[in-house]
């Protein structure tokens, strides 16, 4: 019994509290709700809102602050008052514990309560929107008014700086200060949005004003003093250089008159000010005047360079035509005894072409210079490129020259080495004579009297009239190579025919105990006699003895190698 007074006991306690808590957090909602509707109704916007309507305002500026008076008084006599009736209601029924249909409306009072917050910074942030461009147009006006007296007082004290274009100054001047006017007596009636749009307009008006008058005054001085000064003088400079025989690639005459009449057209441009067009003119008519400058200045230099290279050119010409004829000499020298493989010859007789050109350009050039018109610019590159080339003639002479200045040299060394040639084939012959052998194999005989020919060939090739050295020196060669390799056939043959009857000697102990020795030894004495095969005659009683003995062999070879080193040295 007292478990269940306990838990009734538990039950009411947690009902109590939970309606304590469910109380509680309501009567906060609705506080902070009617907290947000009287700091509305206590704010200072309904002052702002007299202060602004003791200000004189027309047109869209009346209707928009009418509009948001008439949103004010709605939100503060009709919404604010409903909201809060309905929340003193809710209030009221806090005490009867009604908590779930009174959640239901607080939540609808709660949005109202925000939306009419939101309401009211709207309407505060368009009264401040009035209240500013209020103070903009006022402040605007004094500005403006403040930089229209500069402008005049600038126009007045340096009217000479703007030339012609004074006139359409002051004209502008004048429509912009009417301009004015009209703003001012807009924004006094309190249209500002009709002032936003002129003060825009004003704006625009008086800045291309003021770039004008920056602007304006520099283009003149080029138009009245400089420009002149400089057409002035280039005229004189063109009439001087004409009547000192200069010439010109461009049409100066021409060009000066095109300047004049792009200044006068620039005057136009002034007097209507019209400031882009004035200034583009301005630059097109200095780049101009520097254009001229340059052609003058560049043909008065080129002048003086080509002047001063003129007897350097001279020399060099005469210095290069005495180096060509030198040089065709010796090649129709050396034509006579020795083949030119490499076009010697054409090579020199164009390289005299291109000079006859280049004297005769130079020739054409002094004649010219004291009675004609000369554009000396061309003058000066051509024979800058006629510089450039004689020196590439005098390196290609002197090529031409060191390639054939061997010749002769390079004949004597040919024939010391012919005369070797035959002297070595003479030494090998000897030394086979000397062996006193039966006979010579056909093969050695043959290319023995190949390399004779070729030393022959050799001899009479250089014994011609005209030689050719470059094929010379590729046989040469050749029978360099060829002589090689008939001394190592002579070596072989001396040796083996001399181990061979080494061999045979030695063989005699033997013939009689063995058959088979007796056998090569009759083999090989044919193979050497008959045949004339001295390596095959040494490899069959080589073969035969070292079967009996061994080493042999190599001991006999030995001896005989040992023998010939001892001579040597003798």
């Amino acid at each position: 019994m007292v478990v269940v007074l306990v838990t009734i006991v538990l039950v009411a306690v947690a009902i109590y509290a939970s309606v304590l808590f469910f109380q509680r957090s309501f009567e906060e909602r609705i506080t902070k709700a009617k907290s947000s509707i009287e700091e509305i109704l206590d704010s200072p916007l309904e002052e702002e809102l007299a202060e602004v309507k003791k200000m004189t305002l027309s047109g869209d500026s009346l209707s928009g602050f009418e509009a948001v008076e008439h949103s004010y008084y709605a939100l503060v006599n009709q919404q604010l008052p409903e909201i809060s009736e309905h929340l003193n209601k809710l209030q009221a029924e806090l005490e009867h514990y009604r908590f779930w249909k009174i959640n239901g409306e607080l939540k609808q009072n709660e949005a109202r309560s925000a939306k009419a917050k939101q309401q009211y910074e709207q309407l505060k942030l368009e009264l401040a929107e009035i209240e500013q461009t209020a103070e903009i147009h006022k402040k605007a006006i004094g500005e403006l008014k403040e930089e229209y007296q500069k402008i005049r007082k600038t126009l007045l004290a340096k009217n000479f700086s703007y030339g012609p274009s004074i006139d359409e100054l002051e004209k502008e001047l004048a429509t912009l200060e009417k301009d004015f006017d009209e703003y001012s007596k807009v924004t006094e009636e309190g249209d500002y949005a009709k002032s936003s749009e002129l003060l825009e307009k004003l704006k625009q008006q008086t800045r291309l004003l003021k770039i004008a008058l920056k602007k304006l005054p520099p283009i003149y001085r080029n138009l009245k003093n400089i420009f002149p000064e400089q057409l002035q003088e280039l005229k004189a400079g063109y009439s001087k250089l004409q009547t000192e025989k200069y010439g010109f690639k461009k049409d100066l005459a021409k060009h000066l008159e095109a300047i004049e009449q792009k200044c006068k057209e620039n005057e136009a441009n002034l007097k209507q000010a019209d400031v882009p067009k004035a200034e583009a003119l301005d630059q097109q008519i200095a780049d101009m005047i520097d254009e001229a400058y340059d052609i003058m200045e560049n043909e008065y230099n080129a002048r003086l360079k080509v002047t001063r290279q003129e007897k350097h050119l001279a020399d060099f010409i005469e210095h290069a035509k005495h180096q060509e004829k030198e040089l065709l000499i010796e090649l129709d020298r050396l034509s006579q005894n020795y083949t030119l493989n490499h076009n010697e010859m054409e090579e020199a007789h164009a390289l005299n072409e291109q000079l006859k050109k280049i004297a005769k350009r130079f020739t054409a050039y002094m004649q010219a210079k004291p009675k004609d018109v000369i554009i000396y610019s061309e003058v000066l590159n051509q024979q800058t490129a006629d510089l450039e080339a004689l020196k590439k003639i005098e390196l290609k002479q002197k090529e031409l020259g060191e390639s054939v200045a061997d010749l002769f040299e390079e004949e004597k060394e040919a024939q010391a080495a012919i005369q070797g040639f035959d002297n070595d084939i003479h030494r090998l012959k000897r030394e086979i004579e000397i062996l006193n052998l039966p006979g010579l194999p056909n093969d050695y005989i043959e290319y023995f009297f190949k390399v004779g020919r070729e030393i022959e060939s050799l001899d009479q090739d250089l014994n011609k009239i005209q030689i050719d050295m470059e094929q010379i020196a590729r046989d040469l060669i050749n029978t360099q190579s060829d002589l090689d390799v008939l001394a190592q056939k002579t070596q072989e043959i001396i040796d083996s025919s001399t181990l061979t009857e080494a061999m045979l000697q030695y063989s005699n102990r033997y013939r009689t105990r063995y058959p088979e020795v007796a056998s090569a030894y009759a083999h090989a004495v044919e193979l050497f006699n008959k045949n004339y095969d001295y390596m095959g005659a040494l490899d069959v009683i080589s073969e035969a003895l070292e079967t009996v003995e061994p080493g042999c062999y190599k001991r006999i070879e030995n001896d005989y190698k040992a023998g010939n080193n001892r001579r040597e040295v003798i």
